[in-house]
């Protein structure tokens, strides 16, 4: 891995920029959550949601109360254990004709793209979101935690079938469209066709 040496100053400047856009972040998803109780608008229940927005803007604590996320997700990070199998990584390099050595130990940032994807969506739809909340980046393309971290056992569980589902496929496919396409039918993911 190429390592480049970064100024105190730059570093500063690095991580206030991704401070700021963590806090974009933040705010982002705290809105799309209260826009979608919103079902009839210029109503009374419009207002409703208004001051719903307000609450939740207050504090994130409400947004695990009303989408039940203590189940899934943790507010603390537990220690690290590996999840992620080598064999996860090799099937995704395998099928993308990518180049490897074993272990593959720096990923490609395609391959963090590709893993929620495949695995992350699986869960339900403020999961990741929140997960990219409560584990910003401290600078760009690393956080403090793997996600995995922040998720319960239970969902930790779920979390190695999802993995385990991915490799079996992926071992059936012979290049990364046709597993995109075979995994995300199967599961209900949300995927869209390259255009190149």
């Amino acid at each position: 891995m190429k390592k480049t040496i970064i100024s105190d100053d730059e570093l500063l400047k690095q991580k206030q920029l991704q401070e700021t856009k963590n806090n974009e972040s933040l705010k982002r998803f705290i809105l799309e959550q209260t826009e979608s109780l919103v079902k009839d608008k210029f109503s009374d229940k419009e207002l409703d949601a208004e001051n719903e927005k307000r609450r939740l803007l207050s504090s994130i604590e409400d947004i695990w109360k009303v989408k039940h996320l203590d189940n899934q997700i943790l507010r603390e990070p537990s220690d690290y254990k590996v999840i992620f199998k080598q064999e996860y990584y090799q099937q995704i390099y395998r099928l993308n004709s990518w180049p490897y050595e074993n272990p593959i130990s720096h990923k490609k940032w395609k391959v963090g793209r590709y893993t929620n994807e495949i695995i992350y969506y699986r869960f339900s739809n403020e999961v990741l979101p929140l997960l990219r909340i409560i584990n910003p980046y401290i600078l760009p393309g690393i956080r403090k935690n793997k996600h995995h971290q922040h998720l319960t056992t239970e969902s930790r569980m779920n979390l190695e079938i999802f993995i385990n589902q991915a490799i079996d496929l992926m071992i059936e496919c012979n290049d990364w469209n046709e597993f995109r396409i075979k995994y995300c039918t199967k599961y209900n993911v949300p995927y869209q066709l390259r255009l190149f």
